[in-house]
């Protein structure tokens, strides 16, 4: 059965252990918490304060590096220094899997296929080794962005196989599988391959889950999730909206998406 889970540190002023109150896992924003550019002083600092909010497992990151490892010039000493601080830093807090963006594999408009893939299967490679050294894996996320190198599940598939690493394998995200009409029985063609998954409602800028008309949508991802076997996160990655009368309280928010999260895992599981 899948862990509830939820992206709080979008906004970590915003008292964290509250937010994040009742979940069974979180998920935090590697690029704004765990920053490669904090000193080690800092960074000490940083994790007192994590430390401090007592949230459930912290089990994976999101929000990677925004350089990309495609381009002609890319810079192999700062991605590696990056990739070696920032996964060690993760694993410091309790991350076991480490989400990458589909955009850090973006495609680069007159500039060689071959050599963009080369580099991708070889920076893929280092986040595959690093990880493996902290006991980590490495979630990659197809972001159905045609202007990157598997905008689709399905090519996350290919690409993953390609890499041919055991520490990297990927992540599904709702809304890309939506963006282009995706079929959710992809994941099945390797259940073993599904490492974490985004789940968000339906709004003209994002929404939370229980926000919109998706709930037969996200009762059909859940489906594939329990056909197989899925016992990883499940997290509320979005915008958060205001559904209540007065003033907006993202404590009552995420709680009001926990309950639509644990209400919906009922009925599929109990199917």
């Amino acid at each position: 059965m899948f862990k509830t889970s939820i992206l709080f540190g979008d906004a970590p002023a915003m008292d964290p252990a509250k937010i994040a109150q009742g979940f069974e896992r979180c998920e935090i924003p590697a690029e704004l918490l765990a920053n490669a550019t904090l000193t080690n002083d800092e960074w000490e600092e940083r994790k007192k304060e994590i430390a401090a909010w007592r949230l459930p497992p912290i089990t994976v990151s999101s929000h990677w590096l925004s350089q990309p490892c495609t381009t002609p010039n890319a810079d192999w000493e700062y991605l590696e220094f990056w990739t070696k601080r920032v996964l060690k830093r993760l694993s410091e807090v309790g991350v076991k899997t480490a989400g990458i963006y589909g955009l850090f594999f973006k495609k680069v408009e007159g500039y060689s296929p071959v050599r963009q893939m080369d580099q991708a299967i070889r920076y893929a490679n280092l986040l595959g080794d690093v990880a493996k050294s902290h006991d980590m894996m490495i979630a990659l996320e197809p972001m159905a962005n045609l202007g990157t190198l598997f905008p689709t599940y399905k090519e996350g598939l290919v690409f993953a196989k390609r890499v041919e690493h055991p520490n990297v394998k990927l992540m599904a995200d709702l809304n890309y599988f939506l963006k282009l009409k995706q079929p959710f029985e992809v994941i099945k063609e390797d259940p073993s391959c599904c490492l974490h998954c985004h789940v968000a409602g339906e709004a003209p800028e994002g929404a939370q889950p229980n926000v919109g008309g998706l709930r037969e949508t996200h009762k059909a991802l859940f489906r594939v999730l329990r056909d197989i076997k899925y016992e990883a996160g499940v997290s509320a990655a979005c915008p958060w909206r205001n559904t209540g009368k007065g003033e907006f309280d993202l404590t009552q928010e995420t709680a009001k998406t926990l309950a639509y999260l644990k209400e919906l895992r009922e009925e599929v599981y109990g199917e």
